[in-house]
């Protein structure tokens, strides 16, 4: 497992620029978001095991998010409603399907496997990310880029296929 967790870790480096590998304000934002998502994935994970009703948990969680997240709109951010009008159905996207059915579905995910596991299996977002520039907006993928898919597929593999082996050979 942790083999796998580190082949993960550092794909992060070979993902980005690594001609030019300081570490910025925004990579360390990334690097306390990271943090937090892991702490959110093991507190779910243990959520879920003791409440089994994954959609109550979600809508509980969307609406906590949904409040903090406006509660810090009208602190920081200056806001026109004519301009949320005219992007209702984006907004509308992304707090239904990538907020609401996101989440519920990794409750879902997250009531039949650990949470290190899980962690490994969702840390797959940055290669599906690659791979869609790669189809979609024609994004080359250097050397270091594929190396860090890899290194991310490896991992995911080796997490799952580890205790596996464990069991059935030793």
């Amino acid at each position: 497992m942790a083999i796998g967790i580190s082949m993960c870790y550092w794909r992060l480096f070979f993902l980005s620029d690594i001609g030019d590998a300081t570490v910025r304000l925004g990579d360390s934002l990334v690097l306390i978001g990271a943090l937090f998502w892991a702490l959110h994935i093991i507190y779910i994970g243990k959520i879920i095991n003791r409440f089994d009703l994954p959609f109550f948990i979600a809508l509980i969680q969307n609406i906590i998010v949904a409040t903090l997240s406006f509660i810090l709109v009208v602190i920081f951010e200056e806001f026109d409603f004519s301009k949320i009008k005219l992007e209702t159905v984006e907004i509308l996207y992304a707090g239904i399907l990538s907020g609401g059915v996101a989440f519920a579905l990794q409750l879902f995910g997250q009531r039949n496997i650990s949470a290190a596991p899980a962690a490994i299996v969702m840390s797959l977002e940055g290669v599906v990310a690659a791979i869609a520039a790669w189809v979609i907006l024609n994004q080359i993928l250097e050397l270091n880029n594929i190396i860090g898919c890899s290194l991310i597929l490896g991992g995911i593999l080796l997490s799952q296929l580890a205790p596996i082996y464990e069991k059935n050979y030793k």
